[in-house]
């Protein structure tokens, strides 16, 4: 029926969506605001602490915190601005403040603490540089939206008379026996397997002998999917997958019979929803190639294609380990180097396991 080159096209994708979701715990100052911040001096008696953050390779939000005080989240390519009494300040970083760095300050001065995050290993750290350095940095970021009293007296606004916007508690210590929280960024791995049909049943093949009308069984054999993805703290996840599974036909007429087996590589793009808790819903999508192989006395040869695919479900964590549910709908026309084309796609309802590093 069908010679063919094997053909495998795997499209380079991955959805633009960490870069914007970086974003969403912090809320901007206003331009003008900005503009004065990046000009004010000192109040009579005091200093000024500028903290800012350049990396943009690594989109954890972080937590802040001034003298003890939660002050709000620190982003990439924005910053804090505090004015303060002279003698020594502790600025720190992550809920459990476990990131910490003492400023010892004079009045009328400018200091620059740099937050910063190791892309690799997602290392924060805090470190104080030059006033050329930081400078330079601050005005290429801009000022986060702060309602606290360091902030206020920083810019010449009245003092606030109630607690900041972004109030970020520290992480409360475990109590003896309690589970530990859910990792919310890492790499994970999950496996699954469950009921898949193709999307068209009765189709019409052309092979080297003419047209062949053929029946597909109703439902998939040894389907399988192995799903690599790295989730950040903000629920996306990018990832690659690995699918196939199998259907069995009937040339129509003739009894004859044939295997086709179904593969396809995707790029996925993710976003899970009610991050930290157990129950994490998600919805995402994929880009890819897949392959359609078949063997048997009805017909034999190979058909390839770029494939797409839409999926949700619901996936349970419990530490590292979850329990993970997918509906998926892959779409696959596949064809061979002679235009001849085959409908590979499917719907499924998967289940399976995942397991967070």
């Amino acid at each position: 029926m069908m010679k063919t080159r094997r053909v495998w096209v795997i499209g380079f994708m991955l959805l633009q969506l960490a870069a914007a979701a970086a974003f969403a715990d912090a809320e901007f100052a206003p331009m003008a605001e900005d503009s004065r911040a990046k000009t004010t001096l000192p109040p009579p008696g005091k200093a000024l602490i500028f903290v800012y953050r350049q990396d943009v390779a690594a989109p954890k939000n972080v937590p802040m915190w001034f003298d003890n005080q939660p002050i709000g989240f620190i982003v990439p390519r924005s910053y804090f601005l505090w004015a303060v009494d002279p003698g020594k300040h502790v600025i720190a970083s992550n809920s459990d403040r476990s990131v910490a760095l003492t400023v010892n300050v004079q009045k009328g001065r400018n200091y620059f603490v740099e937050q910063s995050i190791a892309a690799k290993d997602v290392k924060v750290e805090l470190r104080q540089v030059s006033y050329a350095r930081g400078r330079v940095a601050v005005n290429r970021c801009r000022l986060i939206k702060d309602d606290s009293a360091f902030a206020a007296a920083a810019l010449g606004r009245p003092a606030p008379k109630k607690e900041p916007r972004h109030v970020v508690k520290p992480a409360p210590k475990p109590l003896p026996g309690a589970a530990a929280p859910v990792p919310t960024q890492g790499l994970a791995l999950i496996i699954k397997t469950g009921s898949i049909k193709l999307s068209s049943r009765s189709q019409s093949l052309q092979t080297t002998s003419g047209t062949v009308p053929t029946e597909f069984d109703g439902k998939a054999s040894s389907p399988l999917g192995l799903e690599g993805e790295w989730r950040i703290n903000n629920g996306f996840a990018l990832g690659i997958e690995y699918i196939r599974y199998s259907n069995s036909l009937t040339a129509t007429g003739t009894g004859l019979t044939s295997s086709m087996d179904v593969t396809g590589v995707l790029f996925n793009g993710k976003k899970y929803f009610a991050p930290g808790g157990i129950y994490h819903p998600y919805l995402g999508v994929g880009v890819g190639a897949a392959s359609a192989n078949f063997s048997g006395s009805a017909i034999t040869g190979n058909t390839a294609d770029y494939a797409i695919q839409a999926m949700g479900g619901l996936e349970m964590r419990w530490k590292q380990f979850g329990v993970y549910t997918e509906l998926k709908a892959f779409s696959a026309k596949t064809k061979d180097s002679a235009g001849n084309k085959v409908d590979a796609g499917s719907r499924g309802l998967l289940v399976g396991a995942s397991i967070m590093f």
